[in-house]
């Protein structure tokens, strides 16, 4: 039987963090500060500075700790999420501590740890998910990554692309073979786009698959083809110009700029290479109606400092 481990902290990535009797660190997955554990008999990873080990029997639980909702995060071990089995404020609490230690220890930076601002929605708030094919269509558990499990319902992804998830799986065969990935995405006008990733044959059957899913799936579906060594391509529906396979928020709600009312000239550096909605929306916020497309095509260069909004 192993020593009783007591995790203090979440670390980057979500593991629970305690010390084992020799005084060395130990990350935890699924665990929660305040938790009183037993490692997982032979699961104990021993590094130089760390260790690493599974949970084998949770002696007393933390504060915080609850039940996830996700039958996928419990059974299944899914790595889309990390932190379902705590309270959302004390992801809060884990997310705030995590960014200040990061500022301090690796930034140098002496300040106190940021305030974090809670999300409108905690569950099906994101507009993309993306499963990868194997012997089944699904996700990755966090600690078998070369293993696909099936999917029934994400419970963080909007409930319009998991009623199309519903319809589509019964209809697989009729995606481009061998699959190797699909994404499901909602995008800003409600369109449903389904993005098949194949190593073979074009896709020539599309629309016999978009016509089965318009009979039993609400509103707007565009079907991408997307050769894994080429550009991905509509071979289904209208072509909105919307690039779907391009980067954007997942979480819409996140995308909204408000703290820079009364502020005139800052600096900021753009690290991604997206559809331009965050710069849009923060020079909107300053300067009144922004066109995206130039958001978009300013937003496109990597490591670009803005200095003064005013000026462009």
């Amino acid at each position: 039987m192993t020593d009783i481990v007591t995790i203090t902290r979440i670390a980057v990535g979500g593991d629970g963090v305690g010390r084992l009797s020799d005084g060395r660190v130990v990350f935890v997955p699924r665990t929660a500060p305040g938790d009183r554990i037993r490692l997982r008999e032979g699961s104990l990873q021993r590094h130089r500075s760390y260790a690493r080990a599974e949970l084998g029997e949770l002696v007393t639980a933390g504060p915080g700790r609850v039940t996830p909702p996700c039958p996928h995060y419990v059974n299944d071990h899914c790595g889309g999420c990390q932190l379902q089995h705590l309270a959302y404020d004390e992801q809060l609490k884990a997310k705030r501590a995590i960014v200040g230690d990061t500022l301090r220890r690796i930034g140098k930076l002496d300040l106190p740890a940021p305030e974090i601002v809670e999300a409108l929605d905690e569950w099906r708030y994101r507009s993309k998910i993306s499963m990868e094919a194997k012997t089944t269509v699904g996700l990755h558990p966090y600690d078998r990554p070369n293993f696909v499990f099936p999917m029934a319902d994400c419970h963080i992804t909007d409930f319009r692309l998991m009623a199309l998830w519903r319809e589509l799986r019964s209809r697989l065969a009729l995606l481009p073979q061998p699959l190797t990935r699909l994404t499901l995405r909602l995008d800003r006008d409600a369109r449903r786009h389904v993005i098949a990733e194949s190593a073979g044959e074009p896709w020539l059957n599309g629309d016999e698959l978009r016509r089965a899913l318009l009979g039993s799936v609400d509103g707007e579906i565009v079907c991408w083809w997307h050769p894994v060594d080429g550009a991905a391509r509509v071979v289904a529906g209208p072509a909105t110009g919307f690039p779907a396979t391009a980067f954007e928020q997942v979480n819409p709600g996140s995308t909204g700029f408000d703290r820079f009312d009364g502020v005139k000239r800052f600096a900021a550096v753009e690290l991604g290479n997206g559809l331009g909605i965050f710069f849009q929306n923060a020079a909107k916020n300053l300067y009144g109606d922004f066109p995206l497309k130039f958001a978009r095509d300013f937003e496109a260069g990597h490591r670009r400092k803005i200095n003064d909004f005013g000026g462009l």
